[in-house]
């Protein structure tokens, strides 16, 4: 796809927003990230409330979590054959299915834990695909050399809604209680449903492969990543991240409840806090585009998170847990926006959706960290927990960043390349 600008120069920020699918696809983005911080703020304190369990509240997060490792080994050759339209309007659509179900059953009073767990793992399945197709989209809507701006449009978007989701979501808790909640998780699944069936049909790839080997296509897929360090890179940090770092949000109600005497309101904004910091990143990111190598935002970002995580775990003041992960949220807009960016410009086209599955399946890895997580917090508590995981992924993300430079030093593709073809090859 060509610069929209046709003059060579680097395509303005905001210059995505004269794609109409584009646009389409930014806004149902949006409702999605929303339903989904509400729904894992309210899924979490249900459980504890249901249970009084850190275990259990760990429990249910990992049945949300582990489809990303089943699934994603199949996710990206799934996707080269349905397409991506395809793909997000049956996720979002089971998505919507999942919310009513569990509204229902909230609704009736016949709600139990199993069931929660059940349709934790259905919703689950559903990002597994879904979240790769939306991400390997962007690019055959905007072009390579716009997927930048792109995915920066899509992470404020994300950002904004990381604060609305989690404040809302405990407000909604406080007010109307845990059915008020998934009323409006099942109409804002229904309105971006009814966005995203806007959507153009793409015309059919000529490159798709006519037959479907999965086997082959994921060990494809695995041997792609392997040769460029960039993307390697990239796949390693979002393992440990998930496993070590990100599993905290498991016990984020415990935090909230037992550690700092707050109710669903002030979990709410301990929720929000993290989306607020991420806003900021995101003005950071802008600032240092050009300046600094996107390996080097993603790196250091990466580190600045777990670091603060470390903190967080070692707080017991409200105020003072809130500024910690205003800052964490810092470095999570750094990870999660340069995340997906390094592998969508820096993999061909055709192995765009592989290396994409590849990354899920990194993601898929972290169920193992909320069990362990969980584990820690029923023995030692949430803070221990959290603390000795967030010690040592700083430790090995630093290191990642010393020894791997062909990660720390991955840029943006030239503006006068046509986007056809990867950025960064094999990394020294």
């Amino acid at each position: 796809m060509t610069d929209i600008r046709g003059d060579g120069e680097r395509p303005r920020l905001l210059d995505p927003l004269g794609i109409p699918d584009y646009r389409r696809l930014l806004i149902g983005n949006g409702l999605w990230w929303q339903a989904m911080w509400m729904e894992l703020l309210v899924v979490g304190w249900l459980v504890l409330e249901l249970t009084d369990s850190p275990w259990l509240v760990a429990l249910v997060t990992f049945y949300r979590a582990v489809p990303l490792l089943i699934w994603g080994f199949v996710s990206g050759a799934v996707i080269d054959r349905m397409g991506q339209r395809g793909i997000i309007l049956i996720c979002q659509s089971i998505t919507l299915a999942a919310y009513t179900c569990v509204g229902l059953l909230i609704w009736s009073g016949q709600v139990a834990y199993w069931q929660l767990c059940l349709l934790s793992f259905v919703l689950g399945s559903a990002w597994a695909f879904d979240w790769p197709a939306r991400r390997s989209y962007m690019p055959d809507l905007v072009g390579k050399t716009r997927t930048v701006d792109a995915m920066m449009l899509e992470a404020f978007v994300q950002m904004v809604s990381r604060i609305l989701g989690p404040f809302s979501a405990g407000l909604l808790l406080d007010t109307f209680g845990a059915s008020g909640c998934y009323a409006v998780l099942v109409a804002l699944s229904g309105v971006t449903l009814a966005i995203l069936l806007g959507m153009s049909v793409p015309a059919a790839r000529e490159d798709a492969p006519k037959a479907w080997t999965p086997i082959r296509d994921v060990m494809e897929g695995f041997r792609y990543v392997r040769g460029n360090q960039a993307i390697l890179g990239t796949f390693l940090i979002t393992l440990i991240m998930n496993n070590l770092a990100f599993p905290y949000m498991t016990l984020l109600p415990v935090f909230a409840r037992d550690v700092l005497g707050q109710g669903p309101t002030g979990l709410g904004i301990l929720g929000a806090g993290n989306g607020i910091g991420s806003l900021f990143g995101l003005l950071i990111i802008k600032a240092l585009r050009g300046k600094v190598s996107n390996g080097l935002i993603f790196t250091g970002g990466s580190a600045l998170f777990a670091v603060t995580l470390f903190a967080f775990a070692n707080s017991t003041l409200f105020e003072l847990s809130l500024a910690l992960l205003i800052i964490a949220g810092i470095g999570q807009a750094a990870f999660g926006m340069m995340q997906s960016s390094i592998v969508l410009t820096n993999s061909s086209d055709e192995m765009r959706s592989r290396a994409m599955g590849c990354l899920v399946i990194a993601i898929g890895t972290g169920p193992a960290g909320r069990l362990q997580v969980g584990a820690l917090a029923e023995t030692f508590g949430a803070p221990m927990a959290v603390a000795v995981q967030a010690a040592p992924c700083a430790l090995v993300v630093l290191a990642l960043m010393v020894f791997m430079p062909g990660l720390r030093r991955v840029r943006e593709p030239d503006p006068t390349e046509d986007g056809r073809e990867p950025f960064v090859s094999t990394g020294s």
